[in-house]
């Protein structure tokens, strides 16, 4: 299952790229290629015939592309597809560039042929083979991603095509009449379009319950404008039951009383991208315990995959009132072990005692290392709760180059370096402990370069006269190699060993066409500069160590997430349907040109 769950990255990630990297130029830039496309082409087309003819060509492209490009998109933004949320006026004039472009671009290519084939009528007949494919790439966009009325849809999918074509009757004098041309073009644009869009809906329901069509225009409603509303009710009616365990550990002054600093460790997945789900968690939950300013909070990595992404805003809530209720359970110890380190094979864990719980951070770093896999945090969690009455488990998430899968050896290297940690340490003796916190942000850097909102929190601890520190980025893993750097450049500021983690934060992926869909830590952010923040910050964590004591409690929350099988159907069937429409859309463009070609010859 694990494997199959892990699809969910391996599969998607062309697509996922894709779709980022569609983005969309201010309306007025739009216009202004619009202008220079549209008068530009003709005009160097036309010139590839008779250079004489370039200014002819200009104006063509003025009078029938430009011209009514915008007009039928004002009509069209303002009146036909008012309130729609994906086809607003940029958009609509974004399709209509994309139009022109391919339009202007088979209309080139019938200028450069003639030079070849005597027998092409241009400029009339490249212009009026171009609809066939122009038209047929607007329905299919429109019909599928419009939420409007099906007349609305038709009526703004051949506008545009239509009010050029007539126009173009001032230049041209097309020998085949143009009824003759606009019918086929309507019918192999609308027919085999419905057809492919009702196959997919009927393939949908089947498979995941719900219509695709309404979910894929609900995800790129979030995708584009950043509204998750109506995205997330569909995941709420495919979610399933499920339950998040969560960890804290707070810690408080000796001297004073107050609180110092919070870990809390959950077995949530902060995915699936963006503001959807719970991929904001980690910062949800540091920034509402962190509104007096007095405490630092961090929220690295719970063991968990995909399967269990919150489905909700509302589902997050549940998990903060936990929490908010976990801290009002206080049972303080002031006693603590050294941060040790246990290595079996590529499996490196770091293991701690705090009072009554113990803190494990798994990591297999320089090696490639993805979200570890759910069932084996479940196993380690009942392994140590049966020697300690708490445990924080910790997926460091903090080395990445590929994505790949761990193999069995792999996860048995980690299970075994995890169960020597905590066999061991359920014997050693625990002394009085210090602790120093400091929090930082990255420096102006945002999500397009990996860095999450809630920035570098560091835990600096003195346990026997030896320093460790626990230093928690806000971002989705970490780039290879960058690891050994932190540590090292610690060691050269009296950190003897520590751990450097991440939150799987997942308000980073899906902002940028990066090769992985996200950048992680140190991929698009110089690693010196991360280098110096951790520094910096682990110096400030040194300034105010203090003698401390620790409570823990752990709570379990129902919820709903995407679960294990409807993550996986999910999955496969965007999956499937993705080969489905680009197989289907290459027979549609080849049926409608065979068309196009017999008719116009």
């Amino acid at each position: 299952m694990f494997g199959r769950i892990r699809l969910f990255s391996v599969k998607m990630l062309p697509y996922y790229r894709l779709v980022r990297a569609i983005a969309f130029p201010s309306t007025l830039k739009i216009i202004i290629l619009l202008f220079t496309f549209t008068v530009g082409g003709p005009a160097l087309a036309f010139s590839s015939i008779n250079i004489n003819t370039a200014l002819y060509g200009g104006l063509f492209g003025l009078t029938i592309f430009f011209l009514p490009s915008i007009l039928a998109d004002l009509f069209s933004a303002y009146v036909l597809l008012r309130y729609d949320p994906l086809f607003y006026l940029r958009r609509c004039l974004a399709l209509s560039l994309f139009s022109c472009i391919l339009w202007i671009l088979i209309l080139s290519v019938g200028g450069l042929l003639r030079n070849y084939l005597t027998n092409i009528i241009f400029p009339s007949q490249p212009f009026y083979f171009a609809l066939f494919t122009v038209v047929p790439i607007r329905a299919l966009a429109v019909l599928s991603m419009s939420s409007r009325g099906i007349f609305n849809k038709i009526l703004y999918i051949f506008l545009q095509p239509i009010v050029s074509t007539s126009l173009s009757t001032l230049f041209l004098t097309p020998r085949t009449p143009l009824s003759i041309i606009l019918i086929p073009v309507t019918v192999v644009s609308l027919l085999p379009t419905i057809l492919l869009l009702k196959l997919i809906e009927s393939r949908g329901k089947r498979s995941i319950g719900a219509s695709p069509l309404k979910i894929f225009r609900a995800f790129l409603v979030d995708w584009l404008n950043g509204n998750n509303e109506m995205f997330e009710r569909y995941l709420e009616g495919m979610g399933v039951d499920d339950k998040v365990n969560l960890t804290v550990l707070q810690f408080k002054s000796k001297s004073t009383g107050l609180l110092k600093g919070l870990l809390i460790v959950g077995n949530f997945h902060p995915g699936p991208f963006l503001n959807v789900g719970s991929s904001a968690l980690p910062y949800m939950i540091k920034s509402f315990l962190e509104k007096d300013g007095r405490l630092v909070v961090a929220v690295p990595h719970g063991v968990s995959g995909h399967e269990h992404n919150l489905v909700s805003k509302s589902q997050n809530e549940k998990v903060l009132l936990i929490v908010k209720n976990l801290l009002r359970v206080t049972n303080y110890h002031d006693r603590a072990s050294a941060f040790q380190r246990f290595t079996v094979g590529s499996a490196k864990v770091g293991a701690q005692i705090f009072g009554d719980s113990i803190m494990l951070t798994l990591t297999q770093s320089p090696n490639d290392m993805e979200d570890i896999p759910s069932s084996l945090g479940e196993e380690l969690h009942r392994l140590a709760k049966m020697k300690f009455k708490h445990a924080a488990i910790v997926d460091s998430h903090n080395c990445i180059n590929n994505v790949k899968d761990y193999t069995d050896k792999e996860i048995e290297d980690l299970k075994m370096a995890s169960i020597q940690a905590i066999e061991t340490l359920s014997h050693i003796d625990t002394s009085f402990f210090e602790m120093g916190v400091a929090k930082n942000g990255f420096w102006g850097y945002g999500p397009e370069h990996g860095c999450g909102p809630g920035g570098i929190s560091a835990f600096v601890f003195r346990v026997s006269n030896k320093l460790s520190a626990y230093v928690i980025l806000d971002g989705n893993n970490m780039i290879s190699g960058l690891r050994e750097k932190i540590l090292s450049s610690l060691k050269n500021i009296g950190i003897d060993d520590g751990e450097i983690m991440t939150t799987d934060t997942h308000v980073v992926n899906g902002l940028v066409p990066a090769r992985l869909g996200y950048h992680p830590i140190g991929e698009a952010l110089d690693q010196d500069i991360v280098l110096r923040i951790v520094s910096d910050t682990v110096k400030k964590a040194k300034e105010n160590l203090e003698r401390v004591e620790v409570s823990s409690a752990t709570e379990t929350v129902e919820v709903k997430s995407l679960g294990s099988k409807s993550l996986e159907q999910l999955t496969d069937f965007m999956y499937s349907i993705s080969k489905l429409v680009a197989r289907y859309i290459m027979v549609i463009l080849f049926t409608s040109n065979l068309v196009g070609a017999f008719l116009l010859s």
